[in-house]
């Protein structure tokens, strides 16, 4: 199962990601509705991602945009043998 996610960076600032989507279907109503927005403010972006045909070229000010995607598993019991982890709480006697 695959899940996608919008990532974004306006210039050089930190990006972030926003929505988790089950499809590309609706990952990309997401982003049109994102790009339509930019359009009507007038605002140069950039969108990396093969389907999409780019207005401009991607420079360092623009607004950066692109479906990702990960492939996700189904949940299981969690088993320390199986992992290895061991417990690595810290108790803290007489801290002061």
């Amino acid at each position: 199962m695959k899940e996608y996610t919008i990532y974004m960076r306006h210039g050089n600032s930190k990006p972030y990601t926003i929505g988790s989507y089950k499809s590309i279907t609706s990952a990309k109503l997401k982003l049109y509705d994102i790009i339509g927005l930019e359009i009507e403010r007038k605002r140069p972006f950039f969108v990396d991602n093969d389907f999409f045909e780019n207005k401009y070229a991607l420079g360092s000010n623009l607004f950066y945009i692109s479906i990702l995607e990960r492939e996700v598993k189904e949940w299981k019991q969690f088993s320390e043998l199986e992992t290895g982890e061991k417990n690595k709480l810290l108790y803290l006697y007489n801290f002061k």
